[in-house]
């Protein structure tokens, strides 16, 4: 019997969620035909449905006098100058065709009495702009594209987990996974290869995705490829997660709670956000407010399980009905609270990551025939994401990545994988088996020096004792062997999974110690100002002989004309525009 299975197809799609499926939609209606989009989750259950605030968009049906270019001068300010302008740009201008597309496709954005699309304030907009259903808009995101899919019939596999990324010479031929109800090994065969399999969040102990996602996948799988990674040390830390009880420890609560109209408060009662940013409030960047909220926590002002209050008991019960309802009954489930009646107890928890693979314009990388978009790319953000942007961003690269995948299939034929390569992708695998290791106790150990010593605040002393104890589990993990078989092996599942993660880790903590500089996320006590004279650049980091190595790049500046363009308009206070 052959060791692995074979599936050819032209466009091989690793990852389900939204940039994946828009990037298949594209790609399909571009002309390509034999798509597969892959999951490691159940079909229709990727990450992008905890997205739950909404998607940007400068349609003005709120505020008329919105444009895409504040929209982008937002953006780009937020990022604080590193993002690529050209990447913010097209971004912002596409963004109202991206999202008037999905509504024309069914997407049941709210909508004024009037018949205008709601748009919400999100934290750091000039204007509100956010467009959403309840607070479910990544669910509802889901369910059109997947409806969209399923009416240009395109192949989507859930439950396949992938090992390696296969090549020949410059050129991407598949990639090696494991189908694991099936508890074999599958060769795919493609003539390009997509990356959207997500972030990196999942390598903090406190996080907002869910066990089984984010842990760095698209950004090992490149690594090990001979590709770039740009800004790792860029990692959003959302200002509100719940916090107890321990199973709820850093479950999301949108930036919608605030955007209509939510305040925070310490322990004292004491509405702080004044005391950091006294125009915006809690309307700030997410960066800002998250910081302000560890500092409250760290003064001692704290509540009793280490957070603060977030409070919407002002609000009417039929309004948190119809904008959060996921929250209200969240809260119902975990802590058997009425949030209309009792305040939210919130703190940080590691949300998004700005960095990621590096890639053209246009979503290449230097592996002919290798594409990544979504979450998985770096560069878009900059140093700082505004909330909406993440939504926003799939469907809008999606597409981008769905032309360039399908003329790149057109025009070129089928190569085979190194055959060499291809024995030392199955290898690597088979290396876990035989033995009756845990991997799940390191991995823990894994995300809670993160945590610890590369979260939100980092100094010089922290991030290299991380990086000791990093490379210290590096040193355990090598004779990593677990029990069991390739069948639904959840134990080698991990050890993949925290075989790239180490990698992950040591890109994201040793590119948070050359950056000696605070910007946008990454906030170094030790240096506590932004340098533009030494660190206007990106990090990237590569991996050579199985080290991590690091240099920088001087970031793509406008022209003085779009520079002009791109200034800020601060004239306008959030909160009036609420009432």
């Amino acid at each position: 019997m052959k060791e692995y299975d074979e599936v050819k197809c032209d466009i091989l799609i690793i990852g389900s969620g939204a940039a994946g499926l828009r990037t298949a939609i594209e790609a399909h209606d571009r002309g390509a035909r034999s798509i597969l989009v892959l999951g490691k989750c159940r079909k229709g259950d990727a990450h992008t449905v905890l997205a739950t605030g909404g998607i940007n968009a400068a349609l003005g049906t709120m505020d008329p006098k919105d444009t895409w270019l504040i929209h982008a001068a937002d953006t780009y300010r937020e990022g604080e100058f590193i993002a690529d302008y050209r990447e913010v740009m097209f971004l912002c201008k596409d963004a109202p065709r991206a999202v008037l597309e999905l509504v024309k496709w069914g997407a049941r954005f709210h909508r004024e009495k009037d018949g205008r699309l709601t748009q919400r304030f999100f934290g750091a907009h000039t204007y509100r702009r956010t467009c959403f259903y309840e607070d479910q808009t990544g669910k509802e995101m889901m369910r059109v594209l997947i409806a969209q899919a399923a009416k240009r019939r395109i192949r989507i596999a859930g439950d396949i987990f992938i090992c390696s990324l296969l090549k020949n010479g410059k050129r991407i031929a598949g990639a090696l996974g494991l189908d694991v109800k099936k508890g074999r090994l599958v060769v795919f065969r493609s003539k390009v290869v997509v990356l959207a399999a997500g972030g990196y969040t999942k390598i903090y102990e406190r996080s907002s995705s869910r066990s089984y996602e984010n842990h760095g996948d698209g950004a090992g799988l490149a690594l090990n490829l001979g590709i770039d990674l740009v800004d790792m040390e860029m990692v959003q830390f959302h200002p509100t997660g719940m916090i107890y009880p321990k199973k709820a420890v850093g479950v999301l609560v949108t930036e919608a709670v605030r955007g209509e109209g939510g305040i925070l408060l310490n322990s004292k009662l004491e509405r702080f956000m004044g005391r950091y940013d006294p125009r915006r409030l809690e309307l700030g960047p997410r960066d800002e407010v998250a910081r302000a909220i560890y500092d409250e926590i760290r003064a001692g002002r704290g509540t009793k399980h280490g957070g603060v209050w977030l409070d919407v008991t002002s609000m009417p019960k039929s309004k948190i009905l119809d904008r959060l309802p996921k929250m209200y009954y969240q809260f119902k489930q975990f802590e058997n609270i009425d949030i209309s009646k009792q305040r939210m107890e919130v703190a940080p928890t590691a949300h998004y990551t700005m960095g990621g693979v590096d890639v053209s314009p246009k979503g290449e990388t230097r592996i002919s025939g290798l594409f990544a978009a979504g979450e998985t790319v770096g560069q878009i953000h900059g140093a700082n994401r505004l909330g909406g942007n993440s939504l926003l961003e799939t469907v809008v690269y999606g597409k981008v990545v769905g032309v360039g995948a399908s003329k790149f299939a057109k025009s070129h034929d089928y190569t085979t994988p190194n055959d060499k390569e291809l024995k030392m992708a199955m290898h690597e695998v088979g290396k876990f088996l035989g033995g009756k290791d845990n991997p799940v106790e390191l991995r823990s150990a894994l995300q809670e020096t993160m945590w610890r010593y590369a979260g939100i605040d980092r100094t010089e002393k922290a991030l290299r004792e991380g990086l000791r104890r990093i490379r210290k589990l590096r040193s355990r993990f090598a004779g990593m062997r677990v029990r069991g078989g390739l069948r639904n092996n959840k134990q080698l599942e991990i050890a993949i999974e925290t075989e790239k993660m180490l990698d992950v880790c040591e890109a994201v903590i040793t590119s948070a110690l050359l950056r000696k500089e605070s910007r946008g996320a990454h906030f170094r006590s030790d240096y506590p100002k932004r340098d533009d004279t030494h660190w206007m650049v990106n990090i990237l980091a590569s991996k050579k002989d199985g080290k991590i190595g690091l240099s920088t790049r001087k970031i793509p500046m406008p022209s003085a004309t779009i520079a002009k363009k791109l200034e800020p308009k601060m004239d306008v206070d959030p909160h009036k525009l609420l009432e």
